[in-house]
């Protein structure tokens, strides 16, 4: 009798003990910051949806930042924790939930982040629309669209935007490159022939006018929708590639890497991310980076060619690639196994080339010509200098919106282009010396390369970032230093783009009093993230914590 009343109190001592675990738990979930983070973002949407919020105008700007820097102070302290405690929950169940938290969360923010322009007409969505459409239907289908939406297909690149029309009298439309060839002696015959063969009026034959042939099929997804909803329909399936991307950092380097890739893409591309299709070249570059830290280099070789062939930024990266795989690799240097990878690169490249020619021969080469006579653009590093130069010197300023973006020019840009261009040399040469020494790794001197190049380029648009944020998290993770720099790199890019440009006219931004300051402290820190990494690479300090990073993820 004593006996059955004393196991009947401990099966219901058991039971208890469960149960308080199991709501212990549930409280400690509901206790993340990253929970705590989407209910603040729920309650924010609420209240705008139910016109609590004003929903234009400088307190719209003042809140969407404040959500932002809330969003991201929270993300920040539980990176912390993971990286003081590691404090991801020990169920499996529980981890699911927060992972489900943490991707509904970043997608919601960076859709929503996008959602005031995904109307407009004036758009890179917009631009796609009109891309895939005109390569479907053929040009003359984008006649169906808003008349402003697609002007720019038939304006020069050097047209001004924003200038008075009287002002745009003397911009002509430059000589096709078939009309070149033909001045260098290619039979007029063939051109014509040519012309005939691939007519722009016809489906299949107009191609991008800065983009290679692979990118229609991230343009074509938003045509699965009805017209006018286009943009939304794109920005939908961004959002699902930013999370395959986050996905793919947690599968393939860990749940630290992934949390803060979701950091950096809301920080520092709010109203880019899925606005723009650079999430799809990001996602190549890095199933690159995987595959070859697993020795899988013809994978690799492939994946880069194939981000190459989605925005020319990749081919940056063939080098650094093709070292780290020279290094590891033993054998003869004339076995053709060695050089097997390299191969595989120039054949995807080659193929997709070749049935881009049999498309369109004008469209397939126009891209190479887009980027070469690019002036200074207001956000660069080299910008930040030519403002810094004129306050100094005095020297006059002027701005046009040319080839899509918002321009600078006056006496300094030549010299200041021309210094750029040494100072990339030196930063690559030593990253790459780094990196054959076995100082860094292939990740490491693959984001140093990028950093270099964006910061010393004549163009720094917001979405390059959205090019490093998975390398940043792959390499860094829930470094606290690395969060909290790049934290504040992304949030002064998105406070310059879109709030400073949306408060105004676009004549007017580079008059904004903000506006270059915010834009120089924004470069300058990237610049300082540049040196530190450098410094840290010579000290070996990256590819100890690289090997240690390697060892945990292998165990």
């Amino acid at each position: 009798m004593d006996t059955d009343i004393s196991q009947e109190n401990d099966a219901q001592h058991d039971s208890s003990s469960i149960q308080t675990s199991s709501n212990a738990r549930r409280g400690c979930l509901l206790a993340d910051p990253c929970v705590i983070a989407l209910g603040v973002a729920v309650i924010f949407y609420a209240a705008s949806l139910t016109h609590l919020l004003p929903g234009v105008g400088i307190w719209h700007a003042v809140l969407d930042m404040a959500l932002l820097i809330c969003i991201g102070t929270l993300l920040l302290y539980k990176a912390y924790q993971v990286a003081r405690a590691h404090v991801w929950p020990a169920g499996r169940r529980q981890r699911m939930v927060l992972d489900a938290c943490l991707l509904l969360l970043m997608g919601s923010l960076l859709f929503y982040g996008a959602s005031w322009q995904m109307f407009k007409a004036y758009t890179d969505a917009a631009k796609y629309n009109c891309y895939a459409l005109a390569f479907w239907q053929g040009l003359d289908a984008v006649k169906t669209l808003p008349p402003a939406q697609c002007e720019f297909i038939f304006r020069p690149v050097t047209f001004d935007q924003v200038a008075a029309p009287q002002t745009q009298q003397h911009v002509q439309q430059p000589p096709s490159l078939l009309d070149q060839a033909e001045q260098y002696g290619v039979p007029a015959s063939w051109v014509h022939q040519l012309r005939a063969w691939q007519p722009t009026s016809q489906p299949l034959h107009t191609l991008p006018n800065e983009y290679p042939l692979p990118v229609l099929l991230p343009f074509s997804l938003g045509l699965l929708a009805p017209q006018g909803w286009y943009q939304v329909s794109f920005a939908i399936w961004m959002v699902l590639l930013a999370g395959l991307l986050c996905y793919l950092l947690a599968r393939y380097r860990s749940r630290e890497a992934a949390l803060s890739c979701a950091f950096y893409l809301i920080t520092g591309c709010w109203a880019t991310a899925v606005g723009r299709f650079d999430l799809l070249p990001a996602l190549f570059t890095l199933l690159a980076v995987v595959y070859a830290a697993r020795s899988r280099w013809g994978w690799a070789f492939a994946y880069l060619a194939l981000a190459t062939l989605c925005k020319f930024y990749p081919v940056l990266l063939l080098l650094p690639f093709l070292l780290q795989q020279q290094r590891l690799v033993q054998g003869n240097w004339r076995a053709w196994q060695r050089w097997l990878p390299l191969v595989v690169f120039g054949l995807v490249c080659v193929g997709i080339v070749v049935v881009s020619l049999l498309f369109s021969v004008e469209g397939t080469l126009k891209p190479l010509t887009y980027f070469g006579d690019r002036p200074i653009q207001v956000e660069s590093l080299p910008a930040s200098l030519m403002w810094l130069t004129s306050l100094v010197t005095g020297l006059p300023l002027t701005f046009k919106f040319t080839y899509g973006s918002l321009n600078m020019f006056g006496s300094p840009a030549q010299i200041i282009g021309i210094l750029s261009t040494p100072l990339l040399l030196v930063g690559l040469v030593y990253t790459y010396w780094l990196q054959w020494r076995g100082k860094i790794d292939l990740a490491t001197s693959s984001l140093l390369t990028l950093l270099l190049v964006i910061s010393t380029s004549k163009v720094f648009s917001p979405q390059y970032l959205i090019w490093v944020a998975p390398l940043v998290a792959y390499v860094g993770q829930t470094n606290w230093r690395w969060m909290v720099s790049w934290g504040l790199l992304g949030v002064l890019t998105t406070l310059i783009y879109p709030y400073i440009y949306i408060s105004v006219s676009l004549q007017a931004v580079p008059q904004q009093p903000i506006f270059f300051p915010i834009v120089t402290i924004r470069n300058f820190i990237l610049a300082g993230f540049i040196i530190a990494l450098l410094v840290a690479g010579q000290r070996e300090q990256l590819s100890a914590r690289s090997q240690e990073h390697s060892q945990a993820a292998l165990s």
